[in-house]
């Protein structure tokens, strides 16, 4: 799938691992099992065209747009419709209109897609020599062309890179959030968020009891999902991105149906985790807020809220203290003879 706009290419480019150790090992995993589909598609699993018919038809209803007039250009851009030569405009319109009618009361759920695609099947086909057409009918030149494509002789060069995005803030990382994309591609280049491997290889056992191909794991059916849409971008750069991605999808609910979303989901639940920069400062914050409350609480003690009716109950003494009168000093002369100063009369 192609990276959203607002995915912060700054990150992608400085914390990534390319191409190497385990990155590189599964690269070479990728490209020796699609050697093995090409050479044994029956190994994989049991698949005719009708299978891939409803399998096209259950990821185009899925992942289009739900008016009937966009799912046709869709259809017109992915192949060709494929009427009666005397079939008039509202003969056309009616055998459209038909593949994707609402359900019946007479038809069961589970029958619904099977019944709709047989009927996409009847007017409708894709390009004999698309990789649409080998995923739909002939899975075994699907692997025949993505394993060109891994080959690691190939002449035009493939990386696989991963990221961590440890360092990147999850404010930062909302739209990919928001997209759900574990994995985009870009210019020769798949690129994966390694955290998402975990989660993956939790819902392995899962998906393999479920059905689907026991040799390829949800981790490789991600990235086979994305080879597909870089081989259709290189070789049909004008193709609606739309368009890839759902080819991509039929191929990967060909490897391990509709398990992979269910993973993602699961995934995103508690992706992104804090940076270590907002984990600093959430604990700074919890740290003034914790001082903050200790002070508070320090000056309650120290000053309760009723300490002035304290005073106020206090006894008091209302009397007025009586004045001393300040004594006469008496001078002593050299003989020791104490005398009084006399005071002198006025004339």
């Amino acid at each position: 799938m192609k990276a959203p706009r607002s995915c912060p290419k700054s990150s992608l480019s400085s914390l990534s691992r390319e191409s190497d150790g385990e990155i590189a090992q599964i690269v070479r995993g990728l490209y020796g099992k699609m050697d093995s589909l090409k050479r044994s598609p029956d190994e994989f699993r049991s698949w005719t065209e009708e299978d891939g018919y409803q399998t096209f038809f259950e990821a185009l209803t899925d992942i289009a747009p739900p008016e009937a007039r966009a799912r046709v250009q869709l259809l017109q851009q992915l192949g060709a419709f494929k009427f009666r030569s005397g079939a008039g405009p509202d003969e056309k319109k009616s055998l459209i209109g038909a593949v994707f009618a609402e359900p019946t009361e007479d038809e069961t759920p589970s029958a619904v897609s099977g019944i709709r695609s047989s009927r996409l099947a009847r007017i409708w086909a894709p390009p004999q020599d698309s990789l649409l057409y080998y995923i739909m009918t002939r899975p075994a030149q699907a692997g025949r062309v993505l394993s060109d494509r891994l080959n690691p002789t190939n002449d035009t060069p493939f990386r696989l890179i991963g990221h961590p995005f440890t360092e990147v803030r999850s404010t930062d990382l909302a739209a990919v959030k928001e997209a759900k994309i574990v994995a985009f591609e870009r210019e020769s280049e798949i690129h994966l968020i390694t955290a998402v491997q975990k989660i993956l290889s939790d819902w392995d056992q899962d998906a393999t009891a479920a059905g689907g191909v026991e040799q390829i794991s949800l981790l490789e059916a991600l990235l086979m999902h994305e080879s597909v849409e870089l081989v259709i971008d290189e070789t049909t750069p004008d193709l609606d991105p739309l368009c890839s991605h759902i080819v991509a999808s039929t191929f990967e609910r060909y490897l391990k149906g509709t398990f992979l979303n269910f993973a993602v989901e699961d995934f995103f639940f508690a992706w992104p985790p804090e940076s270590e920069v907002e984990i600093e400062e959430r604990q700074a914050r919890e740290m003034d807020q914790e001082l903050e409350e200790a002070s508070a609480l320090l000056t309650e003690e120290m000053a309760p809220d009723d300490l002035d009716d304290d005073l106020a109950n206090l006894p008091m003494d209302d009397a007025v203290a009586p004045v001393r009168k300040k004594k006469k000093k008496k001078k002593k002369l050299g003989d020791g003879e104490v005398v009084k100063k006399k005071k002198k009369k006025r004339p």
